[in-house]
């Protein structure tokens, strides 16, 4: 049964990502969540993980103490946060649900290696089928997607590089890291672009941070590289300086946000303790029609960090905010976890530094959201025990 569970959570994961899956209903897909929570429970018992449960809370009384419209369908939105946190977030263990998880984990990073692989491929021998509205979408959903996926993987390529113990191995994963590398900058997103590039900082900084001279000859090797080898991939920036030059016609780099931002903020100082609502808007607030569908409740909030001052207020923000600076800082301090640390403390800052421009944070329909939970959950896990197997 456990392994059946994991196929199921597996699939409807990716179908959130990957058109080719088949989708899931609402109910089925939130449904397979919760009841799999359930199972395992019953399977391994529980165990409290209560520096995450002030988070919880927050939820519970941005709803409690707010009026939300009833076209935010709230309840059902926090019963679906739920089913996807509590078993794939860090509030709940057992031995069951850590297995479950690592196993996600470790799964979700191979099968986007090849996602971004094949993308990659499929640009030049199939592009009809990899361009959408949004530009270079390769196999998956929207470009905004794959740009962090394909950063994931270039730290994920680094992190097997460094595992790898044979030089045609070495090779494979420069190749895969190149390859993802490309993929970041043809998908055009700054914002994942920025966080790539932190998320690589953090690996190498923690790894050489007791060898300075060597981390130095290493960015001055990088840098080398990048601007011997410019005249192969400055082609594919073409997306990123579109966006440049369109920043610049408007005076703002982050013109597309700068509205989201201001309206934003503009909820958090009317509501600074409790927000106005999980994952809603207060109407009387929002300038930016264009970031809600008002028949559907859907929202585009511009920034995950804002997102959860303006719906939580303060107290949600800092009760998600402290445990992830603390994870981030023990990942780089604690030597003893090794590679692993590096990696999901690289990944925890590619997504710390992503969510400044795009609110994923507790959208449960976002396989984005899926990514940083599990990840979440395994930097908790790899700090409980250093002794880990290799993912």
């Amino acid at each position: 049964m456990d392994i059946i569970l994991f196929w199921i959570l597996f699939i409807a994961s990716l179908s959130k990502a990957i058109p080719l899956f088949p989708s899931f209903p609402e109910v089925i897909y939130y449904g397979s969540f919760l009841i799999s929570f359930i199972w395992f429970i019953f399977r391994g018992g529980i165990r409290i993980s209560w520096k995450y449960l002030f988070f919880i809370s927050a939820v519970l009384f941005s709803v409690w103490l707010n009026d939300i419209p009833a076209l935010f369908r709230v309840w059902f939105r926090v019963i679906a946060f739920f089913s996807l946190v509590f078993i794939i977030g860090p509030f709940f263990i057992n031995d069951y649900l850590v297995r479950l998880r690592r196993l996600l984990f470790i799964r979700s990073l191979l099968i986007l290696r090849w996602v971004v692989l094949l993308s990659f491929l499929l640009k030049f021998i199939a592009p009809d089928m990899v361009m959408g509205k949004s530009g270079f979408t390769g196999l998956t959903n929207h470009s905004m997607l794959l740009s962090p996926l394909a950063g994931g993987c270039m730290l994920y390529g680094i992190y097997r590089f460094y595992l790898s113990e044979t030089k045609p191995e070495r090779y494979k994963e420069m190749i895969y890291t190149g390859v993802s590398f490309l993929v970041l900058i043809l998908a055009g997103s700054r914002g994942a672009l920025a966080a790539t590039l932190a998320g690589v900082a953090f690996f190498y900084v923690r790894l050489y941070k007791y060898r300075v001279g060597q981390l130095a000859k290493i960015v001055l090797f990088f840098s080398l590289l990048v601007l011997s080898t410019s005249s192969l991939w400055w082609s594919y920036t073409e997306r990123i300086r579109e966006k440049m030059d369109s920043s610049e016609n408007t005076g703002s780099l982050t013109s597309s946000r700068d509205g989201l931002w201001e309206d934003r903020i503009k909820e958090f100082k009317a509501f600074p303790i409790f927000g106005v609502g999980f994952a809603s808007y207060n109407l009387n607030y929002i300038q930016s029609e264009h970031s809600i569908n008002l028949q559907s409740g859907t929202v585009e909030p511009g920034s995950s960090w804002l997102f959860l001052l303006s719906s939580l207020g303060l107290y949600g923000f800092l009760s998600f905010l402290l445990p992830i600076i603390y994870l981030i800082c023990m990942l780089y301090k604690d030597s003893g976890t090794g590679l692993n640390g590096g990696l999901v403390g690289s990944i925890m800052t590619l997504f710390s530094v992503h969510m400044l421009v795009e609110g994923f944070v507790i959208a449960s329909g976002s396989y984005l959201c899926f990514l940083l939970w599990l990840s979440l959950s395994e930097g908790e896990q790899i700090l409980q025990n250093s002794n880990n197997k290799f993912l």
